[in-house]
């Protein structure tokens, strides 16, 4: 389900959607997202990937009381290497939540981590500086 939130670090517009499973979350930054983020990766004992995100993100997942030895942060150099290393994380399996920072996605892309994302039973956040067109479940 798409939502908007401004991102805490550079208060730029940004666009979440969750692929998995549909995760409602309301108009708000990470940090109220946080919590959420907290009880989904307590669930299990599997990876929290992180693809993209400057290292800030990884200081609030810990503060957050995320295990800093149970997030994976994959930077990736372009946009295709981090929807690559995110569609990978989620075909996996490995990860119960894959946090991505993604520039502008086309359709099939994000049609692709839709469907890895619902293969694969994972939770998905894409941020995304532009709105996807395309509610994901």
């Amino acid at each position: 389900m798409r939502k908007q939130f401004y991102h805490p670090i550079n208060e730029q517009h940004h666009a979440l959607w969750s692929a998995a499973h549909d995760v409602t979350v309301p108009h708000a930054n990470l940090q109220s997202v946080l919590p959420q983020l907290q009880a989904l990766a307590l669930r299990t004992h599997q990876w929290v990937t992180v693809i993209g995100a400057p290292r800030e993100i990884i200081e609030q997942l810990v503060a957050a009381g995320i295990s800093r030895s149970r997030i994976r942060w994959v930077y990736g150099r372009d946009q295709d290497e981090r929807e690559w290393a995110t569609e990978q994380a989620l075909l996996a399996g490995t990860s119960s939540i894959v946090l991505s920072w993604l520039g502008d996605l086309s359709h099939r892309s994000e049609q692709r981590l839709k469907m890895a994302s619902k293969v694969s039973q994972t939770y998905s956040f894409v941020f995304n500086p532009l709105p996807s067109l395309t509610p994901l479940h």
